[in-house]
């Protein structure tokens, strides 16, 4: 792959465009009445997103030169200089493409870029205060659905997907940090793992994903059969796999599918 291509993660990427285009559905399908207006707002979540990445990595040199090495910078295919470059171009292009959606949802573009910013720089390396920022960045899309139009779109589904989300992603970090636990050590970064160890941070994260399942069933007590089904059964069933793997790092893939068939269920649920 492009190491050009591969330093954006375009998978990682994309779940946040779909976690915008599910958010928009969920708070009154604006990509339907302003379809110009949703594609700006891809095309933004998709383009900070990736300078969020590219940024971290060029921050996270050291560590994957240990935990990663074959990533585009520890392997020597892309320079830090040009790293920094290529952040800034696509950050830049990103708040441009907000400046046409509104003005709300340019603001939080703005504000999460400075965020993915100090996240990379500092706050990752900072006790739960890391886990905090990403989960919140990847609530982040669904919420700024809201403000594709200048005018808050708001409904209890999309509040609700916003908490699940959070607590979803707050586990799945914290299996990540198990899993990095060898290369954090190296620049003296105090994780959870690091701080109270490996097992307890496993609970920690099992609880963060117990409470996210719990919260999946909440639309279930309205209407126990749906289409909503089709997500939640397996977002549950890959939750269960995660706890009892393992290795963190098999943990916080299948997370990643659970929050995929999360999103899937709010959208099919919408869509009716």
């Amino acid at each position: 792959m492009n190491p050009y291509i591969q330093i954006i993660r375009p998978n990682v990427c994309l779940l946040s465009v779909f976690g915008l285009i599910v958010g928009s559905v969920v708070c009154g399908a604006v990509w339907l009445v302003k379809p110009i207006m949703m594609l700006y707002a891809a095309i933004t979540s998709f383009l900070i997103c990736s300078s969020g990445n590219v940024i971290n990595d060029y921050f996270d040199f050291e560590i994957d030169k240990i935990n990663k090495p074959n990533r585009p910078i520890p392997s020597g295919r892309i320079s830090r200089k040009n790293a920094v470059f290529y952040f800034i171009i696509l950050g830049l292009s990103g708040l441009g493409f907000a400046y046409f959606v509104s003005f709300p949802f340019f603001i939080i573009a703005l504000f999460n870029f400075f965020v993915l910013t100090a996240y990379a720089s500092n706050l990752k390396r900072t006790l739960l205060v890391g886990n905090f920022t990403v989960s919140y960045l990847a609530v982040s899309s669904v919420f700024a659905s809201g403000f594709i139009v200048n005018s808050f779109q708001f409904s209890m589904p999309l509040l609700l997907l916003i908490i699940i989300s959070f607590f979803g992603t707050m586990s799945r970090e914290i299996f990540k940090d198990i899993e990095d636990v060898k290369g954090d050590k190296t620049v003296g970064a105090k994780t959870l793992p690091i701080v109270i160890g490996a097992p307890k941070s496993k609970l920690i994260a099992i609880l963060f994903l117990a409470i996210a399942c719990l919260l999946l069933t909440i639309p279930l007590y309205q209407k126990i059969l749906s289409y909503y089904l089709i997500g939640v059964i397996p977002a549950i069933l890959f939750s269960i796999f995660a706890i009892i793997q393992a290795k963190p790092s098999k943990s916080q893939k299948l997370i990643k599918i659970a929050m995929i068939f999360v999103l899937l269920a709010f959208l099919i649920e919408n869509l009716q």
